[in-house]
């Protein structure tokens, strides 16, 4: 395990190569953004939305998949605001035992500042299978959460005839996964086939025999026959934007309703309230991620931060070596009392995915990570 160069990200993290000099692909990228014409992508961005207006059957230029978040408010208002879009919203809901207040505040929030929204639910008793499943399986139980959540967009917009689907940041891009299906432009259309996320978007992994395909229809990713017959366009906007990132987006988005976090790092490993905000669970898969890969949630907020210049690497250090991977017992109790398991079966399995390669304990019989940033 080594961390870049210029960041603090590990080669750990699924489809990273460093460079000869030992830096990641997202700090190569970020370089690069310097000498992008950004003018140009603007003219890019504006043929988009000409295809828009001109695929126009509904009455709705787009679909913007949202939660409520500080990405799906600057998305939102971008495209109705500044390129007078009218998009519909479609959220794929957590079940009502598992999202937050918080969340059901800021998805209503978005929907108050004057959206057309459509809100998907899946069968609770089927999302909760499903959830428990993948942890079981996998220790990712987010598994099949995620193909419902980017199933939902494309459903919808084949229903509505609705032309294009906007997304957020380009995982290549903002992050340095170069996994197959992940491109290095706008273009969307090929995350389907991204092999750590997606992967097809079929959840035939995770089904039991007392869950058929029928049960699984919004977790199931429209075929590519569809999704041509629809000429169905994906973009991710953030490539598009010169400023789009998880700080400028939380600044845009708090200013509209957003209500953060208010618990602290040391409980979720989320340094700056503005993520993880309509689900507690999700703190839990990011400390699996660190069981697995070495790096949760705060490792991630601290490279993009390192990147727009507000910490320095000793300062990116310090919060690593603090919260990366910390999750409170209350939410591994709330977690394991969710999908029908003691705590100690959730540690039993959470420690079978430990990856052993990477972590060791010390002399206190303490599992600590070998490689030491620095």
């Amino acid at each position: 395990m080594r961390y870049c160069k210029r960041c603090v990200q590990p080669d750990t993290r699924p489809g990273i190569i460093f460079d000869a000099d030992g830096v990641c692909p997202a700090c190569r990228f970020s370089d690069l953004n310097k000498k992008v014409d950004w003018a140009a992508r603007k003219e890019e961005l504006k043929e988009v939305v000409e295809y828009c207006r001109k695929h126009n059957y509904s009455g709705y230029d787009c679909v913007v998949t949202v939660s409520g978040g500080k990405d799906s408010v600057r998305q939102s208002l971008y495209i109705r605001d500044e390129l007078g879009l009218k998009p519909l919203l479609v959220s794929c809901s957590y079940p009502p035992e598992q999202i937050t207040e918080r969340g059901a505040h800021n998805i209503s929030n978005l929907i108050s500042l004057g959206f057309d929204c459509v809100i998907v639910s899946p069968n609770p008793q089927v999302w909760k299978i499903l959830m428990r499943e993948g942890f079981l399986r996998f220790g990712n139980w987010c598994k099949s959460t995620e193909m419902a959540l980017y199933a939902t967009g494309p459903r919808v917009a084949i229903a509505y005839h609705i032309p294009l689907i906007v997304y957020g940041e380009n995982p290549a891009l903002a992050l340095g996964e170069m996994c197959k299906g992940y491109t290095l432009d706008g273009d969307g259309n090929t995350m389907k086939y991204s092999s750590f996320t997606l992967d097809g978007g079929k959840p035939d992994k995770l089904l039991t025999e007392d869950i058929t395909s029928q049960d699984t229809i919004w977790y199931n990713y429209p075929e590519d026959e569809e999704i041509e017959w629809a000429k169905l366009r994906m973009i991710y906007l953030g490539y598009y934007l010169q400023d789009f990132s998880r700080f400028k987006n939380a600044e845009i988005a708090v200013a509209h309703g957003l209500v953060m976090r208010d618990d602290k790092p040391e409980d979720s490993g989320e340094v700056y309230g503005f993520e993880c905000l309509d689900d507690d669970f999700v703190i839990v898969n990011q400390m699996l991620k660190f069981l697995k890969f070495g790096f949760g949630k705060t490792t991630e907020q601290v490279i993009e931060a390192m990147r727009w210049g507000k910490l320095n690497r000793a300062q990116a250090v310090e919060l690593v070596s603090k919260y990366d991977g910390r999750c409170a017992e209350r939410y591994i109790e709330a977690f394991s009392g969710y999908i029908g398991i003691t705590v100690e079966t959730f540690w039993e399995v959470a420690e079978t995915f430990r990856n052993k390669d990477i972590w060791q304990k010390n002399d206190l019989g303490v599992w600590e990570l070998k490689a030491k940033i620095e």
